[in-house]
């Protein structure tokens, strides 16, 4: 299992009880979901006392919602960037462009969103943070770019909003959703740059002043 929550950098100082609950019940919770995974087995795969695990998280609802949290802030760290500086709008939407295919074709993303989907109903505070810092975020940045594209002239976007929800359509496309309903991702490193670079092109070309 790909656990998100593992940052890049290598670190010296031993897991804590917490650490190693929340590592435990991160992968449980994305392998068998929230109903399935039990308080007993995620003291057993952290190999700590059910007490133990109580004592840091009063219930598994609560459990759920902090690591899902975290979870949707690390998939929204990357999201923050602006979009440029170049000026050429070829260039920044294709960064972007780039950027989503990279992030949602991650294997522990597509974990994360399953989940998401699986437990929105019960939790439907965590879907909607997972939508505003992650897609959502990444929808509003384009469309403030685009609406000052147009106001300079640059592209013609009367709609904004409309036009980087499609740009962002163009972008995911049946690949994303065959990963995301998969769990199989058949894309190569020249498969995700072709599309950015099909999508972008595709975008412009109806944007035209």
């Amino acid at each position: 299992m790909v656990n998100i929550l593992e940052t890049a950098e290598e670190t010296v100082a031993k897991p804590t009880k917490r650490d190693q609950i929340v590592a435990a019940a991160c992968d449980l919770f994305l392998e068998q979901g929230y109903e399935i995974t039990s308080m007993d087995a995620i003291a057993a795969e952290a190999k700590v006392s059910k007490r133990t695990v109580y004592s840091h998280f009063q219930s598994k609802q609560f459990l759920f919602s902090e690591i899902m949290g975290e979870m949707c802030e690390r998939f929204g760290d990357g999201t923050t960037a602006e979009l440029g500086p170049s000026p050429s709008p070829r260039e920044v939407l294709l960064q972007a462009a780039k950027f989503m295919l990279v992030r949602i074709t991650e294997p522990g993303i597509q974990s994360l969103m399953r989940t998401i989907i699986k437990e929105s109903t019960q939790f439907p505070e965590i879907g909607q943070r997972f939508w505003e810092i992650g897609p959502g975020h990444m929808w509003v940045r384009i469309t403030e770019y685009l609406r000052e594209q147009h106001r300079l002239g640059v592209l013609n976007v009367p709609d904004p909003e409309l036009s980087s929800a499609q740009f962002q359509g163009l972008v995911a496309g049946p690949h994303f959703l065959a990963t995301l309903f998969t769990g199989r991702s058949r894309w190569s490193a020249a498969d995700a740059d072709r599309t950015a670079e099909r999508a972008v092109e595709i975008f412009l070309a109806s944007h035209q002043p």
